[in-house]
């Protein structure tokens, strides 16, 4: 049996990417932390921005606007690192273009994801809420981290390849 959306539902921290409002599941934001220094990893795919050391623990930075196949933030445009839970526990650095708020997600105004938003958005998204101004896509963190991190049986380089 398919679950109501009218109940109260749950929080959702907000944050914009590029000219997009999306919401996080409050429960795997763990904080906001302004950037970091990082260091890159040589053969990262392409979303991994680097490696945070924040408290003692080493975490994987991901850009955001390239996850959702967006243009890279100008020079000295701000940002913010937003750290998440995976479903496993695995910490994350996620870096947003700003930070918004922490609201309990109004199921009366959710709809399923739409097939105008663009394919990035819709192969991470759970739905979109409707609101005054804009529609707010309700991002799957699972499903961003896996656009993000290459397939375990993906080939490593093409040039790697035996001819």
């Amino acid at each position: 049996m398919a679950e109501a959306r009218n109940e109260s539902g749950r929080e959702l921290f907000s944050c914009r990417i590029g000219d997009q409002w999306v919401g996080l599941p409050v429960m795997q934001v763990i904080e906001v932390v302004p950037p970091q220094p990082r260091t890159e990893i040589p053969l990262a795919p392409p979303a991994v921005r680097g490696l945070i050391n924040l408290r003692g623990k080493v975490i994987t930075e991901l850009d955001a606007r390239h996850i959702a196949g967006l243009s890279p933030r100008d020079e000295g445009e701000r940002e913010h690192i937003v750290i998440i839970e995976s479903d496993g526990g695995e910490l994350f650095g996620l870096a947003v273009d700003e930070v918004g708020v922490v609201a309990e997600a109004d199921y009366n105004q959710y709809e399923a994801t739409p097939d105008s938003l663009a394919p990035a958005w819709r192969r991470m998204a759970d739905g979109v809420i409707k609101r005054e101004a804009d529609v707010m896509v309700i991002v799957s963190v699972e499903k961003m981290l896996a656009m993000s991190l290459p397939e375990p049986d993906a080939p490593k380089h093409a040039a790697a390849a035996p001819h």
